[in-house]
């Protein structure tokens, strides 16, 4: 009943509601990468938990800049002696607005994570709670740094406070953004890191757990106590958490972990093996058809591929079995494969059914990577009979048509015998990456 009573009289449903309205607002209104990747925020159970998190990079400074508004209600409304007077001592007082505003960011983010879960819900059917405890982090991210808020409008209990905090707040995680482990004291991850192929590792988020909580213990006994020394010792649920959060994540070699169940393999095995991971199993019906299409154009060359297989996207070149084709059916390079499966047979066609060794974002010799996506594309080529532009690579086919031309002219010019020669001298070259594929197909 107070709590109830609280929250009708407090501003802790306009700080709770503005945080639903800013994050909906930043997700729907802005192209974010939250749209983008394997991981998108309404279709993977991995990536609503992660890119709601991520979105506190601008939220949680606007949560501790609201919350200290909500700290001076009491100086605002003239009340402050009053209170003082009371026989209640000072938790008591302070629980129920504190409550109020916990709970209304509580209730707020739970009201995100049910919107974008009934999304997630009808686009995938790969179910896990793995995404729970990432999820979790958060609130306890947002009722630690509410509390703080509030904290800081009692003891500071000017106007100037919360405009002050939320900017000081959002420069601390701008200054953290690229600082390494630093940036696992917010609730943030770095965007490359979220796929739905990985999941935070557990002691990740024990850790950050046990460093919000102590941040929230902090922020309400700062709220209560009086005096300069029991402010001081309100300061060590913090220190604490804070010591044993350092000690753990500076330890840390990378906070995102590969999740072992999401790169489970489900397959096809009725003719040339076919396999998908397992979010994408609904669609292994429709990657079987284009998949073995191209894995017959294949059989024209010696020691041919007889299955293909999906693979987590990776700027990492991973070597595979000489008889598989590995690819990547939804990812930043290729876009989402499984929604145009025309497009999944020039994809497996590339390079002779081979993986790119190298990606812009991991190569500053861009004429290599011209000179490897061209022979890529002329080795797709040969099995159709003309060149097509590469799923991924629209820009290059429009950027390098006149090299494209070239080549293909002078390589569909020699007898039959050599163009398969050359194919798969280029196929076992792209399988061990080993030099310029072009200088192959280019060769007298």
């Amino acid at each position: 009943m107070i709590l109830r009573t609280e929250l009708r009289r407090s501003a802790a449903p306009v700080v709770g509601g503005g945080l639903l309205v800013f994050a909906l607002g930043l997700i729907y209104l802005l192209s974010g990468p939250w749209w983008k990747g394997t991981a998108p925020w309404n279709e993977e159970w991995t990536g609503l938990a992660q890119w709601t998190r991520y979105l506190a990079i601008f939220v949680w400074p606007l949560v501790l800049g609201a919350s200290a508004w909500q700290g001076l209600r009491d100086r605002r409304s003239r009340m402050t002696e009053l209170l003082d007077s009371m026989p209640k001592p000072p938790w008591q007082r302070a629980l129920p607005p504190a409550g109020a505003l916990a709970l209304a960011l509580v209730a707020a983010y739970a009201l995100l994570l049910v919107v974008g879960g009934v999304q997630v819900a009808s686009n995938t059917s790969y179910f896990h709670l793995k995404w729970l405890p990432v999820a979790g982090v958060m609130v306890l991210a947002l009722v630690a740094f509410g509390l703080l808020g509030f904290a800081a409008g009692k003891l500071v209990p000017s106007l100037l406070t919360p405009p002050v905090l939320a900017v000081a707040g959002l420069a601390a995680q701008l200054m953290v953004v690229q600082s390494g482990w630093p940036l696992l004291l917010t609730p943030v991850f770095e965007a490359p890191d979220i796929t739905a192929y990985t999941t935070v590792a557990p002691t990740v988020t024990l850790t950050q757990a046990l460093w919000f909580a102590g941040l929230g213990v902090t922020g309400f006994a700062l709220a209560v106590v009086r005096g300069a020394v029991r402010r001081l010792a309100a300061l060590l649920p913090a220190a604490l958490a804070a010591a044993v959060t350092a000690t753990v994540l500076s330890g840390v070699d990378d906070p995102i972990v590969a999740d072992d169940a999401a790169s489970a393999l489900v397959c096809d095995d009725d003719g040339p093996r076919v396999c998908v991971l397992r979010p994408h199993r609904d669609d292994l019906a429709s990657v079987t058809g284009p998949a073995r299409e191209a894995l017959a154009l294949l059989g024209k060359l010696p020691s041919a591929p007889t299955s293909v297989v999906e693979v987590p996207p990776t700027y990492d070149y991973r070597r595979h079995p000489d008889d598989v084709v590995p690819v990547v059916l939804v990812g930043a390079d290729v876009g989402a494969l499984i929604e145009d499966p025309a497009r999944i047979t020039p994809h497996v066609l590339a390079g002779a059914g081979t993986q790119a060794c190298a990606r812009a974002e991991t190569s500053d010799d861009w004429e290599f990577l011209v000179r490897q996506t061209v022979a890529r594309t002329i080795a797709a080529a040969w099995f159709v009979g003309e060149p097509r532009p590469l799923p991924g690579f629209r820009y290059d086919w429009d950027a390098d048509q006149e090299l494209i031309r070239s080549t293909w002219k002078k390589f569909s010019a020699l007898p039959e015998t050599e163009q398969r020669d050359r194919i798969s001298a280029l196929r076992a070259a792209a399988l061990d990456c080993d030099g310029d594929l072009l200088t192959i197909l280019e060769r007298p």
